[in-house]
Order: C-alpha cells, then sequence, then structure tokens
C-alpha cells in the first residue's frame, strides 16, 4: 500500500501519533526514521488526491493539517511536506530522508522553538462602501449624472466604481501597513496571504519564537484598541511554519534529463560550474540577438528550457555529493536519475493579500 507524507521531524525512535482520516478507513500515523531525521507517514489506499472532487480533496486537505498540528502538539518541530505526496514504500521515504538529509536537517534545526501565528481581519464592507459613497470626490461625481445621456452616465458610473475600489484599496493598505509595522517587532518573518473574499482586509502569517507568543497576542489586543473596531481581528496559532518552509518532493522525468543532457553536450556526471558553462557557450551561438532566421529563436529556448532543467534538478540533489574540481558533481545516468528525487524547502506560491 503506498505512504501519504505529512512531513518531517527530527527523531531517531520510530513513534506513533495515532490515527489518520485520510484514507477510507482510519491508519496509523507513525515515523519512518532515518538517522536523526524521520518522515511522519501514514498508508493511504485512495487515488491520486489531485483527481479528487473539490468536497473530498477539502477533507484529506483538514485531514493532514489535523496530522501536522497534532505532530506539533506532541513537542516536535515539523516541517510540512506539500498536501498531496505519494511514495510507493517505506524504502522510498528512507531514499528521500537519505537524499535530502543536509536540506532538510538544518531547516528543521532553524525552525526549532518557532511557530506560525495567522492574522486575519474583515471589516463590515456595506458600512465601509456608504463611508466612501460619501467621500466628495464620488458624491460629485453622482450630483454631475443628472441631465445626461445614458452612454454619459454609464461612463460615469464606470468612473465612479474605479475610485470606490481605490479607495478600498488605500483603505486596506493603510489597515495592512499600521498592523504590520506593530506586529512585525516581535516576528522574525512575515507572509501576507491571499484575500478570499471583499470583507476580508487582511491575512498575514507571522512566524515568531514560541516563547514570544503572549508578548504577540498582547501586541493585537493593542492594535485593536488603536482602530478602535474599525476592523475585526482574527487571531489562529499557534501553527506549524505552512507559510514559511514546507517541503516539496517531486520525480524527475528521466527521459527529459537525458534529452537535456545531450542537447547541452555534457557528461554524466556535471558539476554547477559545469552546466552553467556549457548553457553560456550555447546560449551565445543561437542568442536572437547574433542571429536573423527564426530558427535561432527556437534553439536558444530549447538551450534554456534545458539549462532550468538541469539546474533544478541539481539543485534538488543530496548535497553531500562526490565532488571534483568544478565543485559539487552530479550523476546524469538514467538509472540514477529514475531513482532520484527533486527535494525542496520552499515558501508555498501564495498570492499576496
Amino acid at each position: 500500500m503506498r505512504k501519504y507524507i505529512y512531513g518531517v521531524i527530527l527523531t531517531s525512535q520510530p513513534v506513533t501519533f495515532g490515527q489518520s482520516l485520510l484514507s477510507s478507513s482510519p491508519e496509523e500515523v507513525y515515523a519512518v526514521v532515518h538517522r536523526e531525521l524521520a518522515g511522519v507517514v501514514s498508508n493511504y489506499d485512495g487515488s491520486d488526491l489531485a483527481s479528487l472532487s473539490k468536497e473530498e480533496k477539502l477533507r484529506c486537505l483538514m485531514a493532514h493539517q489535523w496530522v501536522i498540528e497534532w505532530v506539533m502538539k506532541e513537542g516536535y518541530t515539523i516541517l510540512p511536506v506539500k498536501f498531496g505526496t505519494l511514495v510507493e514504500d517505506e524504502d522510498e521515504i528512507r531514499r528521500i530522508l537519505e537524499q535530502g538529509y543536509n536540506k532538510l536537517v538544518p531547516t528543521l534545526n532553524q525552525m526549532n522553538g518557532l511557530v506560525e501565528i495567522e492574522v486575519a481581519a474583515t471589516w463590515d464592507l456595506k458600512k465601509v462602501l456608504e463611508e466612501i459613497g460619501s467621500e466628495e470626490q464620488i458624491r460629485q461625481l453622482g450630483r454631475s449624472m443628472a441631465g445626461k445621456s445614458a452612454s454619459e452616465i454609464l461612463e460615469m458610473q464606470i468612473k465612479a466604481g474605479k475610485l470606490v475600489k481605490e479607495s478600498l484599496e488605500r483603505r486596506r493598505e493603510g489597515y495592512r501597513s499600521q498592523t504590520m509595522q506593530s506586529l512585525a517587532r516581535t516576528a522574525l518573518d512575515v507572509q501576507p496571504n491571499a484575500l478570499v473574499a471583499d470583507e476580508m482586509v487582511m491575512n498575514i502569517a507571522f512566524l515568531i519564537q514560541r516563547e514570544k507568543q503572549v508578548d504577540f497576542d498582547g501586541q493585537v489586543r493593542r492594535i485593536n484598541e488603536v482602530l478602535n473596531d474599525q476592523i475585526n481581528f482574527r487571531v489562529i496559532g499557534p501553527l506549524p511554519p505552512y507559510s514559511f518552509s514546507t517541503v516539496e518532493i517531486k520525480r524527475p522525468d528521466a527521459e527529459k534529463i537525458e534529452a537535456a543532457r545531450q542537447l547541452l553536450g555534457l557528461g554524466t556526471e556535471v558539476s554547477d560550474k559545469e552546466l552553467k558553462e556549457a548553457y553560456r557557450h550555447l546560449a551565445a551561438k543561437s542568442h536572437p540577438d547574433a542571429h536573423l532566421d527564426e530558427t535561432s529563436d527556437e534553439q536558444f529556448a530549447k538551450v534554456r528550457e534545458a539549462f532550468v532543467l538541469l539546474r533544478d534538478y541539481c539543485q534538488g540533489q543530496d548535497e553531500s555529493v562526490e565532488e571534483n574540481v568544478n565543485g559539487q558533481c552530479y550523476s546524469l545516468r538514467p538509472e540514477d536519475v529514475s531513482q532520484a528525487f527533486l527535494i525542496e524547502v520552499k515558501r508555498p506560491a501564495l498570492q499576496t493579500g
């Protein structure tokens, strides 16, 4: 049965964490250990999560987050793994832990004792729109519609709508700026997240030291008093560092890697320096500025695409790989590529708001 990966923790012990409701029946959540690094996993008997309905996907996301937050409550620092990550068996999990060891362990140590606090705020949109409607520029525009033709009125209504939108955003930005200036004093990092409704003013994640949470909560209360209930704050946390460090695990396409290797004229092992030199050499030969024919554009794009593919592959490999005179050296042999994973610790791609 396939394994679902929730996150990684520091432990050399095969601990368990209760049961997950991710599958069709409850499954034990446990740690698969490699040295002092472990993947938090459970059995999974369903389809790939990307193919599920919106309702099922939401249910699985809640189960995913519940496990990660439960592990944190048990006293572990956990790096969340991207939602929906499945592997074939425990051997693959151990390969991932071995390959990513030199990225995951330092990141876990950096995150030790840190938590994420989300601060969301909403306003009474109807009340705000009434206030904006009383602004002189918009009132004057409304008065000037009298006696105008239908097309002129439509044009003025469009202008009024733009003015209202601009005023809303200025107010949002003012509240956000004031809040972030106050709360960022306690935070080590800040990540604005997506706004999912017009009623939302802000949705911001703050990375703080766990022992500073009382101080942070006090600052939220003070900024709420300063704003005199003009907006309504909601504080969520402490949470794992979802918005700051999420582990992304992907499989490289061995055929595409081999085609890129051949296009750039590389051997079966390559260093960062050798990869960059091969790219610069071919890019200079095929750059559109140096040629007038249309094929140069296409060739340059192919060279660039091959370079990016191999660069991302190498960056996702174990940082303890063998070195040569040009630095760390990565195997591009098809048999090695087919057994490899691309492992990155990154901020999730989120829209700012």
